[in-house]
């Protein structure tokens, strides 16, 4: 009786033994191929919302953690002055266009003018003519002759003066063209400020940091709240791994996902890309190793993780939050 329970329990302690030993092999062909980390974190792009005008908030139409729509009306600014400047710009336009419109009428009535003088100096050219051709006969005196030559004179010196003022009208063309341009490029700018008084969300997403209240006076460039997508396409896990475990990491590469907010539930992705440099790197204030009291510390090396299309319909991967990652290195 006692040699069978002794051969019972030693049957039972290799039985551990053996199961200990397959699951340790099992654990570390699993770690060989499966590498892991627990930091890990979310994130994405975070869109500032801020004024681009001067004035003052007549409302503010999301509250914080509102979905909103790309061009959803955020804020409204207070358009009176942006109007006035608007109007008095259509008026130097309207007036820019007037002066234009004159000078075309001032070129139109001086060339049917040149024309006219043309036509009086062909006259006089023929009359000058048949006089030299009389006076040669002594046909008439010569105070007809010099008549007929004075008159040709004339023609041609008023002709001159003419075409000068065409010229002169033209050149006046130029400088009412360019103003005309100036003025519309003025009442552009000024419809474009006034536009402005609109503030839209530039993506989908939800509005975090809302920090405007009706009535606030704002300045050009100052937040008024954020927009955080989130979409797919517009977050990311990034996972930071120890040195040692990126021998065999490549891009394209599966990825297994959890995080603490659905532990149940797995998400999946792919290895996007390994950053340049470690985090120690691009700190904002590296460490200096060339001392003389250096400890080796194993480096962590932040990898990109792009999350699948569907993983995550319900949206609740937020940013910030801490996932686990685990790669598959077969691929």
């Amino acid at each position: 009786m006692a040699a069978a329970r002794k051969w019972i329990s030693l049957s039972v302690l290799l039985v551990v033994a053996l199961v200990s030993l397959a699951w340790g092999y099992m654990h570390w062909r699993h770690i060989q191929v499966f590498v892991s980390t627990e930091n890990a974190y979310v994130k994405g792009h975070i869109y500032s919302v801020s004024s681009r005008v001067q004035g003052t908030l007549l409302t503010v139409d999301v509250t914080d953690n509102q979905t909103v729509k790309a061009g959803q009306t955020i804020a409204t600014i207070d358009p009176k002055d942006y109007d006035a400047a608007v109007a008095k710009a259509e008026a130097s336009l309207n007036e820019s266009a007037a002066a234009l419109a004159a000078n075309q009428a001032t070129i139109a009535q001086a060339r049917a003018q040149v024309e006219a003088l043309k036509s009086q100096l062909d006259l006089a050219k023929l009359e000058r003519e048949r006089a030299t051709a009389l006076y040669n006969r002594q046909s008439v005196p010569k105070q007809n002759y010099d008549r007929a030559v004075t008159a040709e004179q004339v023609a041609a010196a008023q002709l001159a003066a003419a075409q000068k003022q065409v010229a002169a009208a033209e050149a006046a063309l130029g400088v009412s063209a360019k103003k005309v341009e100036t003025s519309r490029a003025s009442r552009d700018e000024a419809a474009l400020k006034r536009s402005y008084c609109t503030v839209v969300s530039p993506v989908d997403g939800e509005i975090s940091k809302k920090s405007a209240e009706a009535g606030q006076v704002v300045a050009p460039g100052q937040p008024l709240c954020a927009v955080v997508p989130l979409d797919l396409k517009e977050i990311w896990v990034e996972a930071n791994f120890k040195e040692t475990q990126l021998r065999n990491v490549r891009p394209g590469q599966k990825v297994k996902l959890w995080a603490d907010i659905d532990k149940g539930r797995t998400f999946t992705g792919a290895v996007e890309s390994i950053s340049a440099g470690t985090g120690a790197v691009f700190s904002l204030l590296p460490p200096e190793n060339a001392t003389g009291n250096w400890v080796k510390v194993v480096q962590r090396v932040p990898v990109r993780i792009k999350l699948d299309e569907g993983t995550d319909p319900e949206h609740k991967l937020r940013l910030g939050l801490t996932v686990t990652v685990e790669i598959d290195t077969r691929g």
